[in-house]
C-alpha cells in the first residue's frame, strides 16, 4: 500500500445558535491512493451530516470506519478521521456518551501516530465540547488544555491560531462558569493578547466572545473599571475587523448591563438605543430586539414618558409573539407592564401582573431569573407599603434583597432601591435610630462614587 502524500488540515465548521457559538471541527481524510471506496463513504457521511440527515450519516460513517479498520495498523490517522466524524455525528444526535468514546479513541490514535498535529488538537477540542455538554467540566478542561498545548506547539499559521483562540476561549468560559475567575481571566487575557491584526483572518466571534466572558468575570469580582476597559477592547476589535452585527449587539448589551450595575441608567439607555438601531437594520424580528425595546420602555416609563413606554412595550410584545414561548421573557414583559400600571396608579392591574410574573419567575433558577424575581417582589412590597401594610411588605423586601445579593453580590448599584426601601420601612415602623440597611446603602454609594 502506498504512503499518503500529505495530511491535509482539518476544516472548521461553524454553526450559530442565539446569543452563543457552537463550533465543530471535522477532518479531511488522509489521501491514500487505495482508499477511493473509503473516501466515497467519508464524503457521503459529511454530506449527510451537513444536510442534518444524522441517522443515515452515522450508518455511512460506521461503514467508513469498518473499512478503515481493515487497513494496516500503520494507517491510524485514517481510522482517527473516521472516528472523529462518527463522534461529531453522534454528538449532533444527542448521543454524547457514544460520541465521547469515539473521540477518545480518535484522540488516542492521533496522539500515537501524529503527535503534535492540528488534527490532534482538533479532536481534543471536539472531545472537550462533548464532555462540557455531558456536564463533565473537569474532563472538558483536560481536553481543552490538550488542544491548547498542541496548538501552541505548532508553527504559527491560520489553523493553529484558530485552534489556540478556540481552546483559550473555551477554557476561559468553562473556568468562569465554575467560579474560578483567576484561571478564567488568565486564559482569556492570553486570548486578548493574541495579535489583533490576525483576527480578520480567523474567528473574530471567538475573540469577541472571549473578551465578553473576561469582562463578565471581572464584573463578578467587582473590578468594574477593568470590565469597562475589556468591553472597550471588544468594541475596538469589532470596529477594526468589521465583525458581525450580532457581536456588536452583544458588546452593546454587556456595556449597558455594566452601566446599570454602576447606577448610570442614562448611559445604559444610550447603549440600548445603539443596539436597537443595529437590530432595526439587521434583524428587526429577533427576540433580542424585543428585549432591547423592553429595556427602553422601562427607561421611558422611569422618565414618565408613558405614551412612548407603552408603544415600546407593545412593539416588544408583537415581536415576542413571533417566537416560541420563552418563560423568562414572558415573566420579564409582565413585570415591565406591571411597573407601567403601577406608575399610572392602576394598582389592581399592577398587582395582577406582578403575581403572574412572579409565578413564571419561580419556575426558573438562573441568576437572571433571581434578579427578575427580586424586582417583582420589590414591586409587590411597594404596593403593600403604600397601603401601610408594613408587616406584609417587610418579608417581601427582605426576600428580594437576599435574591439580589445571591445573584449580583454585595457591590451592585441595583441593591440600592431595596436597601432604601427597607430603610424607609424601618422609619415607617417607628423604630429609633438609623437602620442597618440605611448604613449599607450609604456605604455602597460611597464605594460606587454615587451621590446620595
Amino acid at each position: 500500500m502506498s504512503r499518503p502524500a500529505r495530511l491535509p488540515s482539518w476544516t472548521v465548521l461553524v454553526s450559530l445558535v442565539p446569543l452563543a457559538l457552537l463550533i465543530s471541527v471535522a477532518a479531511s481524510p488522509p489521501l491514500l491512493a487505495q482508499t477511493a471506496q473509503w473516501q466515497g463513504l467519508y464524503d457521503k457521511a459529511l454530506r449527510q451530516q451537513s444536510e442534518q440527515a444524522y441517522g443515515p450519516a452515522e450508518q455511512t460513517a460506521r461503514q467508513a470506519l469498518e473499512l478503515a479498520e481493515q487497513q494496516r495498523q500503520g494507517q491510524r490517522p485514517y481510522m482517527a478521521s473516521s472516528l472523529n466524524l462518527l463522534g461529531l455525528i453522534q454528538q449532533a444526535r444527542g448521543h454524547n456518551a457514544e460520541a465521547e468514546q469515539s473521540l477518545l479513541k480518535a484522540l488516542e490514535l492521533n496522539q500515537t501516530s501524529l503527535g503534535t498535529h492540528a488534527n490532534t488538537a482538533s479532536v481534543a477540542w471536539n472531545l472537550g465540547n462533548v464532555q462540557k455538554a455531558m456536564q463533565q467540566p473537569r474532563e472538558a478542561v483536560q481536553s481543552y488544555q490538550r488542544a491548547l498545548e498542541v496548538a501552541q506547539a505548532l508553527p504559527a499559521d491560520a489553523v493553529s491560531l484558530a485552534l489556540r483562540e478556540k481552546a483559550l476561549q473555551a477554557l476561559g468560559d468553562l473556568h468562569a462558569s465554575l467560579g474560578e475567575h483567576d484561571k478564567a481571566q488568565a486564559y482569556l487575557q492570553q486570548l486578548s493578547a493574541l495579535p489583533v491584526d490576525a483576527a480578520a483572518q480567523v474567528d473574530v466571534a471567538t475573540r469577541v466572545q472571549g473578551l465578553l466572558t473576561l469582562a463578565r468575570s471581572q464584573e463578578q469580582q467587582g473590578s468594574l473599571e477593568q470590565a469597562q476597559q475589556t468591553l472597550e477592547q471588544a468594541m475596538a476589535l469589532q470596529q477594526q475587523t468589521g465583525g458581525s452585527s450580532s457581536n456588536l449587539v452583544s458588546v452593546l448589551l454587556a456595556q449597558a448591563r455594566l452601566h446599570h450595575r454602576e447606577g448610570d441608567d442614562a448611559k445604559a439607555a444610550a447603549q440600548y438605543e445603539r443596539a436597537r438601531d443595529v437590530l432595526l437594520l439587521q434583524d428587526p424580528q429577533a427576540l433580542v430586539f424585543a428585549q432591547v425595546l423592553n429595556e427602553l420602555g422601562l427607561w421611558r416609563a422611569q422618565n414618565k414618558d408613558y405614551v412612548q413606554a407603552h408603544a415600546l412595550f407593545e412593539q416588544a410584545q408583537a415581536i415576542a409573539g413571533l417566537h416560541a414561548p420563552d418563560v423568562l421573557w414572558q415573566a420579564n414583559l409582565l413585570a415591565s407592564r406591571a411597573r407601567m400600571a403601577e406608575a399610572l396608579r392602576h394598582e389592581e392591574q399592577a398587582q395582577t401582573l406582578y403575581a403572574q410574573s412572579l409565578a413564571l419567575y419561580r419556575e426558573q433558577t438562573s441568576p437572571e431569573a433571581q434578579v427578575g424575581k427580586a424586582g417583582v417582589l420589590n414591586g409587590l412590597a411597594g404596593l403593600a407599603y403604600r397601603k401601610r401594610r408594613f408587616q406584609e411588605a417587610q418579608p417581601m423586601f427582605i426576600e428580594a434583597l437576599g435574591l439580589m445579593e445571591h445573584a449580583l453580590g454585595g457591590s451592585d448599584a441595583r441593591l440600592l432601591p431595596l436597601l432604601d426601601n427597607l430603610a424607609a420601612l424601618h422609619r415607617s415602623l417607628g423604630r429609633p435610630g438609623e437602620s442597618e440597611h440605611a448604613r449599607r446603602a450609604a456605604a455602597l454609594r460611597q464605594e460606587l462614587n454615587l451621590d446620595g
